[in-house]
């Protein structure tokens, strides 16, 4: 990461400006270093106006392996990864996902454009649902923008039972249940919020376009399911049809932090 030097100012003054956590700028005094026309300095070192300021964050390790998985990239810079996921990849491995996850895939990647760092998932989606993910590349881009999620915003596309007219707002707290990965609106359970809006209906079946501004585990689903229309073909949430439930990420948006402009995608209807 390269800096051009617009005024005379201490390198530890300096990096007070730029979103990096005292945390990180500790990590990169003992395991990285700031290069300053090439040359190694501490933040001590007064930079000049000219100067080229590079930082050199540490290395990061993963133990997930390398599998050779297409993905699909809608957006990159040097910090973050847009990827459109399909429907049914896990994102990380479990015990029951071993291998075939959105993180073998994107250690591949990252092996083949040379990036050594672990994976970080800004948002996940479920197996089943497909869309838009968003992934940093290093740890620091990862906590700028996971410390507060609603500053990344979502829209998703679902197709539920029942006519569902008009638009509203969900605002349920959901709670894992004790023997099972269900989740359930529930009192006790964390905050979360969802709107909701009919898009169209047909064969007694709703497209709804819903909007997170939490993000928990199953929180569409659930919350769904809780006015009464579950996803169609989710068992796991009360549907009555046996199939594969459709449930699309097709917008995202987030303030860049540290170009601070806009990000944008969102699916062609």
């Amino acid at each position: 990461m390269s800096y051009q030097i617009e005024q005379t100012i201490l390198l530890r003054d300096y990096l007070k400006e730029l979103p990096i956590s005292q945390a990180m700028i500790k990590r990169i005094k003992r395991e990285g270093d700031f290069l300053v026309n090439g040359k190694s300095q501490t933040v001590r070192c007064l930079l000049q106006k000219g100067d080229c300021l590079e930082i050199i964050f540490p290395i990061e390790n993963s133990n997930i392996q390398p599998e050779n998985i297409p993905l699909k990239i809608i957006y990159e810079d040097d910090y973050y990864i847009i990827i459109d996921k399909e429907s049914q990849m896990p994102c990380i491995p479990t015990k029951r996902y071993q291998s075939h996850t959105l993180c073998h895939a994107l250690m591949y990647y990252y092996q083949q454009i040379g990036l050594k760092s672990t994976i970080h998932l800004v948002n996940r989606l479920d197996k089943e649902t497909s869309g838009y993910m968003l992934v940093a590349k290093t740890s620091q881009a990862h906590a700028l923008l996971s410390k507060d999620i609603k500053q990344v915003e979502r829209v998703y596309h679902c197709l539920v039972e029942g006519i569902l007219e008009g638009e509203g707002v969900i605002d349920r707290p959901i709670l894992k249940s004790n023997d099972s990965i269900k989740r359930i609106v529930d009192d006790h359970g964390k905050y979360a919020k969802t709107y909701y809006k009919s898009l169209m209906h047909k064969n007694n079946q709703t497209l709804v376009e819903c909007k997170l501004v939490t993000g928990r585990t199953h929180q569409i689903r659930v919350h769904m399911a809780s006015i009464g229309h579950p996803l169609v073909g989710d068992l796991l949430y009360g549907s009555n049809e046996d199939y594969l439930f459709y449930l699309d990420s097709v917008e995202i948006s987030f303030i860049h932090p540290f170009t601070h402009q806009k990000i944008h995608y969102k699916k062609e209807s």
